[in-house]
C-alpha cells in the first residue's frame, strides 16, 4: 500500500513532432559504420550494451550466462510492482538484465567484457548484473584473458535492498583475485554513470 496518494492527475502535455537534424544518420564512406557521433559537434550518442560489444569485439563473440535473469526476492512495490518493471524492461530490451557478458578479441587479442545496459533499469546493479560481473571476473582469471567493464549505470537496485550492496563487496573480492592473478583489467566510464556501482 502507497505512503502517499496522488490527489491530482499530472498535466498532460502537448504532443511535439520530433525533427531528425539533418546529417544526423551518417554512414561513412569508406568502412560504412554509423558510430553514433554527431559529425557537426562530434556528441557521442548511447548505445546499448550489445552495440557496444559488437563495436568493441573484431566480429564473433560468444555470450555467458544470458539465461540468468533476476526474481522479486522482496516483493517490491512502489509506484509499480518490480516484476512488472522487470518484464517491461526485458521486453524493451531484449536482455534479461541489465549487463551483457560475452568473450572473443579485440585485434586478435583474447579477452572477456562485461557491458552493462543503461535502458534496463537504469543500468542498476541487482544480484543478476553481480554475478554476471562476477562470473566474468572468474572466466578472465580462469583462462588469463584481459577483463574490460564497460560501466553504464545508475548505481544499486533498490529494489533488491542489501542483496543489491553485497555485490558490490562480491565483485571487489573477485577483482582483488583477478589483481592477484596478475590479469590485465580494464574499467570503462560511459555516459551515463551516475552511481556508487562504478
Amino acid at each position: 500500500m502507497p505512503w502517499f496518494k496522488k490527489t491530482r492527475k499530472p498535466i498532460a502535455g502537448k504532443e511535439k513532432a520530433s525533427r531528425v537534424p539533418e546529417g544526423l544518420w551518417v554512414k561513412c564512406p569508406g568502412c560504412a559504420p554509423n558510430l553514433n557521433v554527431c559529425p557537426k559537434c562530434a556528441h557521442h550518442f548511447r548505445l546499448s550494451a550489445v552495440e557496444r560489444l559488437r563495436s568493441l569485439f573484431d566480429g564473433d563473440w560468444a555470450e555467458f550466462d544470458r539465461g540468468l535473469s533476476s526474481t522479486d526476492p522482496l516483493s517490491f512495490v512502489d509506484t509499480k510492482a518490480y516484476k512488472d518493471r522487470l518484464q517491461a524492461s526485458q521486453e524493451a530490451t531484449g536482455a534479461k538484465d541489465a549487463v551483457v557478458v560475452g568473450a572473443g578479441t579485440i585485434e586478435g587479442i583474447p579477452v572477456v567484457i562485461a557491458a552493462m545496459e543503461y535502458a534496463f533499469i537504469g543500468g542498476s546493479m541487482g544480484v543478476v548484473v553481480g554475478e554476471k560481473i562476477t562470473r566474468a571476473i572468474e572466466r578472465a582469471i580462469d583462462s588469463g584473458r584481459p577483463l574490460i567493464v564497460v560501466c553504464c549505470s545508475g548505481g544499486a537496485r533498490m529494489m533488491e535492498g542489501a542483496l543489491s550492496l553485497m555485490q558490490m563487496a562480491k565483485i571487489c573480492g573477485a577483482l582483488a583475485r583477478l589483481d592477484r592473478a596478475g590479469v590485465p583489467y580494464i574499467s570503462f566510464l560511459t555516459d551515463p554513470t551516475t552511481g556508487g556501482v562504478t
